[in-house]
């Protein structure tokens, strides 16, 4: 994707994001069809499972 914040999080569909609702867990645009689907909660488990990949804490 280009640019994530015109692209559903979800399927990747083109959105505007003026008008477009935002998942709040992980503020990325999603799409009416995408809300509040098995898809979009597996999407959300997804991103937060790697989200700290390769993060390492700076006071060991």
């Amino acid at each position: 994707m280009a640019d994530f914040l015109n692209h559903c999080f979800v399927c990747g569909k083109e959105v505007d994001p003026q008008t477009t609702k935002k998942n709040m867990e992980i503020n990325l645009p999603v799409c009416d069809v995408c809300s509040g689907t098995e898809e979009e909660k597996k999407a959300v488990a997804d991103l937060n499972e790697g989200m700290a990949d390769g993060f390492v804490c700076g006071c060991i």
